[in-house]
């Protein structure tokens, strides 16, 4: 615990702190105690544990991926539920992980109204968005295959890379499972920052890119 605490001040924010021999009890008080700190990230695997500060350019780069995934949404007519960084996990599997962006879409309608999500009754989240700058210790994959996580979308040197849950492992796709018909993967320009334009600015242009792609689609 001594150890874990003083994570908090950990200087080096590049590179994830590991914790080795954690038990699930052990990683449920933790998350309570770190509660307050919500730019310290905890992940859990089988008694192995990372904490993390995630820098401001993941931040960013998390933010922005996250509105452009609601300005799609609402853009194609579908509803979506974001539950931003919420902490997933399974004792069962001994696995927990706290996503950068998470989304029910195809699912949304199972937990519209619930403020308090059960795994062990609802569906986990359709779409998960993980920002990858930092070579983290703890793979995402085998804990998100664990949660049954079916989609997966990484953003890694300046690309976004789709990833679908199939037989317990992620295979790379090129069409996205949440929004099969519409090519996610070109909407990477978006995302970067452009210093002649700002956030909203980039999420006009992403509409009216987004109405074009429609009428491409609809003329095929």
């Amino acid at each position: 615990m001594t150890q874990a605490l003083a994570a908090i001040n950990y200087p080096n924010y590049s590179s994830p702190l590991i914790l080795q021999g954690v038990s699930w009890e052990m990683y449920e008080q933790l998350l309570e105690t770190f509660a307050e700190y919500p730019n310290l990230r905890l992940t859990y695997y089988q008694e192995t544990l990372e904490l993390m500060t995630p820098l401001p350019e993941h931040e960013t780069y998390s933010w922005n991926l996250g509105r452009l995934i609601t300005v799609l949404s609402e853009e194609l007519g579908l509803e979506i539920r974001g539950l931003k960084s919420t902490t997933w996990r399974s004792q069962a599997k001994g696995v927990g992980k706290e996503a950068d962006q998470c989304f029910y879409i195809q699912h949304e309608y199972l937990v519209r109204n619930k403020l308090k999500i059960d795994l062990q009754n609802d569906p986990p989240p359709d779409l998960v968005i993980e920002i990858d700058l930092t070579n983290s210790s703890l793979s995402k994959f085998p804990i998100y295959a664990a949660l049954k996580v079916p989609e997966i979308w990484i953003f890694q040197n300046k690309q976004l890379v789709l990833y679908h849950l199939s037989d317990n492992e992620y295979q790379e796709a090129e069409f996205s499972l949440a929004f099969p018909s519409f090519p996610v993967k070109k909407m990477t320009q978006f995302i970067l920052l452009d210093p002649q334009k700002g956030e909203n600015a980039r999420l006009k242009e992403l509409r009216k890119w987004i109405t074009t792609q429609k009428l491409n689609r609809d003329q095929h």
